[in-house]
C-alpha cells in the first residue's frame, strides 16, 4: 500500500519528490512491517561497525522498495545527559570517535540503496533535559567544549558529503554570541530560526552547502 501510495504521488507531481521517514532503526521506519534491526545504542555496544552499515543498509533497502527516497537519519547527536528525552538510545552514545565512525558507515548502508540521508539533529542534542519537540532545548557548551565534541562530529560527517542535515529546536547561546556579539538574552533563537547558528556555524565556519 505504502509503495502504491508513493508511485501515485510521483506520477502526479511534476518534478521528482523527496519521500521520507525516520529510518533510524530499520525497514519499520516507513512501513509497520518492516524489519525491526536495532537501536543506535545497542550498536554501539557491539563496538563493531559492521552493524551500523547493516543498520543503514537494511533501512535503505525496505525503505527503497516502498518508494522511499530520504531517511531522516542518522543521529549523531553525543549522549550526555541521561535524563534527556530524546537522545539517549537513539545515539551512538557518547564516545565522539565511535559516532564518527558508525554514523559514516550508516550513511554507507543508506547510499548503497540511493536513499539520501538528512543527518541530525543540529547544532546537536544530549545537553539538557528538555524535548526539543515541546520547547527550544539548549546546548550550553563553550565554544572549545563543543568544537572538540559536536563540532568535530558535525564536520566529519560534512567533510564525508552529506546531502542534508536536519536542524534542531536547540539553541547555542555562546555560538550565537560569537558570531553575533551584541546579541541579547531575549533575541536567542533555537537553530532551525537562527541566521547565527545557520548561517555562520553551519554554512561559513563548517562549509555546509547542502540542504539544511
Amino acid at each position: 500500500e505504502i509503495r502504491k501510495a508513493h508511485a501515485v504521488i510521483q506520477e502526479e507531481s511534476g518534478v521528482p519528490m523527496l519521500t521520507a521517514a525516520n529510518l533510524e532503526s530499520g525497514g519499520n521506519g516507513i512501513a509497520k512491517d518492516g524489519t525491526y534491526y536495532s537501536r543506535p545504542m545497542g550498536i554501539a555496544a557491539t563496538c563493531d561497525d559492521k552493524m551500523a552499515y547493516r543498520l543503514g543498509y537494511i533501512a535503505g533497502c525496505e525503505a527503497a522498495a516502498v518508494g522511499c527516497n530520504w531517511a531522516f537519519a542518522p543521529i549523531c547527536d553525543l549522549d550526555l545527559n541521561c535524563l534527556n528525552p530524546i537522545t539517549n538510545v537513539r545515539t551512538y552514545g557518547s564516545d565522539k570517535e565511535l559516532i564518527k565512525r558508525f554514523v559514516s558507515r550508516q550513511l554507507q548502508g543508506l547510499k548503497e540503496n540511493n536513499v539520501a540521508a538528512a543527518v541530525k539533529h543540529f547544532p546537536g542534542d544530549g545537553v539538557d533535559d528538555r524535548d526539543q519537540h515541546l520547547l527550544a532545548s539548549v546546548n550550553s557548551l563553550s565554544v572549545k567544549e563543543y568544537d572538540d565534541s559536536y563540532g568535530e562530529i558535525w564536520q566529519s560527517i560534512i567533510d564525508g558529503g552529506t546531502l542534508s542535515i536536519m536542524v534542531g529546536h536547540i539553541m547555542q547561546p555562546v555560538y550565537s554570541r560569537y558570531f553575533n556579539p551584541e546579541m541579547k538574552d531575549e533575541d536567542m533563537r533555537p537553530a532551525s530560526t537562527s541566521p547565527e547558528l545557520i548561517n555562520g556555524l553551519l554554512r561559513k565556519k563548517m562549509s555546509f552547502n547542502g540542504v539544511a
